[in-house]
């Protein structure tokens, strides 16, 4: 009987340094996700990211963005920044046929003449107010009348679209984003608690023409 008397404070103390070190622990993933994360406000991604969303960033992969990441950045001279998906690539040459429901992206990759076509699910009836045929010098849309134009996306530089393509400010209205505005990459979704996980990425590259 004197031994297990014994035994119980030493029990208790590791089961409660046990507790705590479990809980520091938990606090330190909270606090890291908390860090490297940002709420989705607006619905320029939709339907792949919600007003709401939080998604875990990678902000040391930033160098290495590829064509369909989605990226936070800002956009122009705006220092509030913004969720968009990487269309052009440096050196890419980009035009937008508004003819269409929706438009059509086409895309000829750098070093290179064959033309594709942009496939991205979410912007099949997600066509509003921003329709307009592309693109300037700059990377934005075209006025009313003009016929759309290759543009090539400079170095060091991307061209950028939201998946609501109706609904979404991006290159099409400030431009092409330099790699100094890219602030990381969204890799992961935090919440909701139901969609944990990797986002959906459908888009892709199919042959296509001018």
């Amino acid at each position: 009987m004197t031994h297990r008397a014994d035994s119980r404070p030493w029990l208790r103390t590791v089961l409660g340094i046990t507790a705590l070190v479990v809980f520091f622990a938990v606090m330190l993933v909270v606090i890291a996700a908390l860090a490297f994360s940002v709420k989705v406000s607006g619905s320029s991604m939709e339907p792949t990211l919600s007003t709401g969303d939080r998604l875990l960033v990678d902000p040391f992969g930033k160098g290495e963005v590829h064509r369909f990441d989605i990226i936070e950045s800002t956009l122009g001279d705006r220092e509030i920044p913004v969720v968009k998906r990487v269309i052009g690539l440096p050196g890419d040459r980009i035009k937008v046929r508004a003819d269409q429901d929706p438009p059509v992206v086409l895309v000829r990759p750098a070093g290179g003449d064959a033309t594709y076509v942009v496939d991205n699910p979410t912007w099949a009836g997600r066509v509003g107010a921003k329709v307009a045929g592309c693109c300037t010098d700059d990377g934005t849309s075209l006025p009313a009348g003009r016929s759309p134009a290759w543009v090539t996306v400079p170095d060091g530089s991307y061209w950028v679209v939201g998946d609501n393509w109706g609904g979404s400010d991006d290159s099409r209205t400030f431009g092409f984003v330099r790699d100094d505005q890219v602030r990381a990459r969204i890799v992961f979704r935090l919440q909701p608690v139901g969609e944990v996980g990797r986002l959906p990425d459908r888009a892709r590259l199919v042959p296509g023409k001018e």
